[in-house]
């Protein structure tokens, strides 16, 4: 008896893909050190005289091997000069300070790379998600968590998803920059108040503004990939106004972060704790602030727009044409001009067949 075989068909939207061979073998191997050094941390805080603090710079070795990796592929061999020289210099003047000089010159461009590898992974399977989330009968985990992240309202018609085609890159964004330095600064203030200036917590000043750092680096991994929606102007077109999923976005990081007072009176009291406290909030803050300016910067001008360049090359694989959702009784409709089937490119149709079948 034959049995018949399913035959599944691959969609355009499954198709879209931006991950190279190399982003993906970046990516296994960030995992595989991660997991390699999330084992020491353990071992080192059970095992050896390692206090919680002194033990993070263990888990930024995965962004300092990316980076240097990195460096050498492209031929920077510079940077990783200039990084041994100065940390060298440093180290007689203040021996903490090179963890900082890794930190800032090697482990901020391995936060860059992990940067767009993440973009490239996500960004068309979120919006494959958005575009059909309230026109479902269910709603998956997934799409429950794109809803809640952008803030999608549930009577919005999501098909309408449009993206700005028109975006050039011939000098630095700016505005952008600000934008994603911006978000950053409040994720990482916040987190930095509530963990650790909080009274519960007993901090020593001594190497601790350095240590705890590896944590910044995690969070602009985590913080700055989703800046590509607003570099995009990634929006549902509505009749009225467009709703913005990166305004979206905002709107949610604002609801999360209510308690503003109870992270300013962790801050006051540090601050008045004495002047231990003080030089280790002021150091803290002044390192914050380089890093995240250090890091946006590697991003907007060695990978951010390879990644644009990318997404807007597929777009039109990914949504051939746009849906019509603006009729309104109200408003005079020219029906001729309403969108229709995608259009092929005339210079791709009859072309010759040049090759001649050998005999």
């Amino acid at each position: 008896m034959k049995t018949k075989k399913k035959v599944s068909f691959a969609t355009g939207r499954e198709q879209v893909s931006m991950m190279k061979t190399i982003d993906k073998r970046t990516g296994i191997l960030f995992l595989a050190l991660f997991a390699a050094s999330l084992i020491v941390y353990w071992v080192l805080l059970n095992y050896y005289d390692f206090s919680v603090y002194m033990g993070l710079p263990v888990m930024a070795i995965p962004f300092a091997v990316i980076g240097l990796i990195y460096y050498v592929l492209n031929r920077r061999y510079y940077a990783v000069i200039a990084t041994i020289a100065i940390s060298a210099v440093a180290y007689f003047i203040m021996p903490t300070s090179v963890l900082f000089i890794i930190y800032l010159l090697i482990c901020t461009e391995g936060v860059a790379q992990m940067t767009e590898i993440v973009q490239r992974q996500v960004f068309y399977g979120i919006i494959a998600s958005v575009e059909r989330v309230n026109i479902k009968k269910k709603m998956s985990l997934k799409d429950r968590i794109v809803v809640f992240f952008f803030n999608i309202p549930v009577d919005l018609d999501t098909r309408n998803l449009m993206i700005d085609r028109n975006v050039s890159r011939n000098k630095l964004p700016w505005r952008d920059m600000c934008d994603t330095i911006l978000l950053e600064l409040l994720f990482c203030m916040f987190l930095w108040i509530y963990v650790f200036l909080n009274p519960s917590f007993s901090i020593g000043t001594s190497g601790v503004p350095i240590y705890t750092f590896t944590i910044v680096l995690y969070l602009s991994m985590l913080v700055m990939p989703w800046s590509i929606f607003n570099t995009l102007d990634v929006r549902i077109a509505t009749e009225y106004r467009d709703f913005k999923l990166y305004s979206g976005l905002i709107e949610t990081f604002k609801r999360m972060f209510l308690p503003i007072l109870a992270a300013m009176l962790f801050l006051i009291a540090a601050v008045n704790s004495g002047p231990d406290g003080l030089y280790y909030v002021c150091m803290s803050l002044v390192m914050i602030v380089v890093m995240i300016i250090f890091t946006s910067v590697l991003y907007y001008t060695s990978n951010e727009s390879a990644v644009v360049n990318d997404i807007l090359d597929r777009w039109q694989g990914f949504h051939p044409s746009e849906i019509y959702s603006g009729y309104s009784d109200s408003k005079s409709m020219d029906l001729a001009n309403l969108p229709g089937p995608p259009k092929r490119d005339p210079r791709d149709c009859f072309q010759p067949e040049l090759r001649v079948r050998s005999r």
